[in-house]
């Protein structure tokens, strides 16, 4: 059975939250509003690999409203 690699990209603080900052609306969340992504055959021996999006969720959620699907 193949497993997936996991890919957490963030900052813990203190509590140990991991936050990261949106690059679209500049504001620095916690890695839960951030949705994951499934990357298929991206490892290094051809391995899925999951990793938190790089736009929070309310500003991705914006733009499917603004843009379309």
């Amino acid at each position: 059975m193949q497993r997936d690699i996991v890919v957490v990209q963030g900052e813990k603080d203190k509590t140990g939250t991991v936050h990261r900052k949106c690059p679209s609306c500049g504001v620095v969340k916690p890695l839960n509003d951030f949705g994951l992504r499934r990357m298929k055959h991206a490892g290094p021996n051809g391995e899925d690999v999951v990793r938190n999006q790089s736009w929070c969720r309310d500003c991705r959620s914006g733009r499917r409203k603004e843009h379309g699907p």
